[in-house]
């Protein structure tokens, strides 16, 4: 009997360990534990029979070309033939390698008595003859049950099936076949069917009747080793839809929190968090971010959700201003639909286990999960719900006992969260400068100054800076928890003063107060137009009089040196005085003191016969 380690087994058929390890756990291969030496789990490891084996891993293993197409393989037979399959190898196996020295009467006598069986010697002779010929498929026993099976399912009728069953509707064998016969009733018998879909790989009924997601959970995943890695070089962070019923901010009505998580990868600790009743965002990232960046320094990385919160500017390396690309921090993005590939997800598996299923209110993670005392009225789930606040002294206790509590998690060796994460903390990062954290986890964006300062979310945002920008574009900052202040910087990222939000002054309850505000606001600007008032001005008949005599002079100048005086206009008198000039006129060229009197005379007239 030759027993295999994994790694080996894996090599022959060209599988990883986790695989191989998966199959035998599943009954495929016939397996045993033995002492790890402080390997495996538990000090345990797994080893595999060689003779459990697919025929051509076992050729591979002896070195010769293996027996194909003679026999039916292994997956077509139910798991008592298998096993009884396995199980006759297993005894060839171990008279090819034991039996060395003595016959086979003394090996038959000392095999029946240590494990309480009758194998004859002919038994043997037969069990090799058939094993040389197919190999452990052909040790299966035919005769009994297996011969109902015979009848062949036709291939039309096995693809209409199949299409039937494989969905997410995770339809039953007997409501497929039903359907199956109507289309075609010379069919097997629902047995046969029953027999066939044992034969389905297990990946294949993960993908098609569980979903994508469900099946990239289950695809082998990289073992990755923590202990490379000191605390802060990696956070992950994410959000969770807690499994709990609380009252709501008005105690009306029951809802649930949503909390967002920061996770150190080396240490298992959890960071910092936020819970509310309101939809994840990526405010309420920055915010957790914030809190954890200040309580224990800048991590190298983080370790995104693939999500479109995680996406946002303020997390991108592309963006000047964002929160990562100014602190210098790496960023990664986990595999969309793969939940393996965020160690926060156990975490939260943790959570639920251990903190929302001892509550009364716990919902589960869907309707279906829902526990029956929770299928009631929202009424009656308020009798039980407890508040807000309540449930937060609840949560912060539990995530400082989580810290503390030694674990039995990969890489902790049995210490808790606080101590790894200490342990391994080699350098520590901090922002010395609290006011800049502050606004690179704000919020930036883009708007116009107008009269009455930034308008932002139905709101107007006012200080006295804003009055050399009206109608130019600002950058501004708000952070969530605060809504009463705007950063205010310009194009160029310089800063030009901290907005305040404008009282909006109630509908004929104006105050005193409101005025005075108001009246500083617009003195503030007559002072800024007073600063930039022209040094020269014109009126506007000063400007016509003098684009006149400009476009005159112009002329002149073309058809005669000769300049024209100016005209000296008399409104007193009613006429014009103009002093002409001494040269003769060239009665092509327009004279302008006769226009500008010709239209005076022509005023003057309709004005006496208008009577005005």
């Amino acid at each position: 009997m030759k027993w295999l380690t994994v790694t080996q087994v894996a090599h022959l058929l060209d599988l990883n360990v986790r695989s191989v390890r998966y199959r035998a756990l599943k009954g495929l291969y016939i397996y045993q534990y033995v002492d790890g030496h402080g390997e495996g789990r538990g000090g345990k490891k797994i080893e595999i029979l060689l003779s459990s084996l697919p025929n051509d891993a076992i050729a591979r293993y002896y070195d010769r070309e293996p027996v194909r197409n003679e026999v039916k393989e292994m997956e077509g037979f139910s798991k008592r033939q298998k096993e009884e399959a396995n199980n006759k190898a297993w005894v060839l196996d171990l008279y090819h390698h034991r039996g060395k020295g003595v016959t086979i009467e003394e090996f038959l006598d000392q095999y029946n008595r240590e494990h309480g069986e009758s194998i004859t010697k002919a038994n043997i002779f037969q069990w090799q003859k058939k094993f040389k010929r197919g190999g452990t498929a052909a040790l299966v026993d035919r005769r009994g049950e297996y011969k109902r099976g015979t009848t062949t399912i036709p291939d039309e009728a096995w693809d209409y099936f199949y299409s039937l069953y494989m969905t997410q509707q995770k339809r039953g064998v007997q409501i497929c076949y039903d359907y199956t016969k109507k289309e075609y009733p010379d069919i097997p018998s629902v047995y046969a069917f029953h027999r066939k879909v044992k034969t389905i790989p297990e990946y294949a009924l993960i993908r098609y009747r569980d979903g994508e997601h469900a099946f990239r959970d289950m695809l082998p995943s990289m073992d990755r080793n923590k202990k490379d890695i000191a605390s802060n070089a990696v956070w992950f962070s994410d959000h969770h839809h807690i499994d709990v019923f609380t009252k709501n901010e008005e105690r009306s009505k029951p809802c649930r929190m949503w909390l967002t998580v920061f996770f150190d990868a080396r240490s298992n600790k959890v960071i910092s968090y936020i819970c509310r009743n309101a939809d994840p965002d990526a405010a309420v990232i920055k915010q957790a971010m914030k809190k954890g960046i200040k309580a224990f320094g800048v991590p190298d990385e983080v370790y995104f959700d693939n999500g479109k919160d995680y996406r946002a500017k303020a997390f991108r390396q592309d963006f000047d201003l964002s929160l990562v690309h100014q602190i210098g921090i790496g960023n990664i993005y986990a595999k969309p639909y793969h939940g393996q590939a965020k160690t926060v997800e156990r975490f939260f598996k943790t959570f639920t286990e251990r903190f929302c299923k001892m509550l009364p209110t716990y919902t589960g993670k869907d309707a279906k999960n829902r526990p029956e005392m929770m299928q009631v009225s929202d009424e009656d789930i308020l009798t039980l719900a407890p508040s807000i606040e309540e449930f937060l002294v609840c949560l912060d206790n539990y995530m400082e006992d989580y810290n503390h509590t030694p674990s039995r998690g990969k890489d902790l060796d049995g210490k808790s969260p606080d101590e790894v994460y200490y342990q391994n903390l080699s350098v520590k990062k901090m922002v010395t400068d609290s006011k800049a954290l502050d606004l690179l986890c704000g919020t930036f964006d883009m708007r116009t100054v107008g009269k009455n300062g930034i308008r932002f979310k139905n709101r107007y945002y006012w200080n006295e800076g804003l009055l050399p920008y009206l109608n130019k574009k600002v950058v501004i900052n708000y952070t969530s928890d605060n809504m009463d202040l705007l950063y205010v910087f310009d194009e160029d990222r310089r800063a030009v003063c901290t907005a305040e939000a404008k009282v909006r002054t109630p509908f004929r309850n104006t105050t005193e107060a409101d005025f005075k505000k108001a009246e500083k606001e617009r003195r503030a600007a007559r002072n800024l137009v007073r600063k930039y008032k022209p040094v020269m001005e014109h009126d506007t008949m000063s400007l016509i009089a003098r684009n006149q005599l400009a476009e005159q002079a112009q002329k002149d100048t073309v058809y005669s040196p000769a300049a024209v005086e100016p005209v000296e206009l008399d409104f007193d008198t009613g006429v014009f005085e103009a002093k002409r000039s001494p040269r003769d006129a060239d009665p092509a060229v327009p004279d302008i003191q006769s226009v500008l009197l010709d239209r005076y005379l022509e005023e003057e007239k309709k004005r006496k016969a208008g009577g005005y």
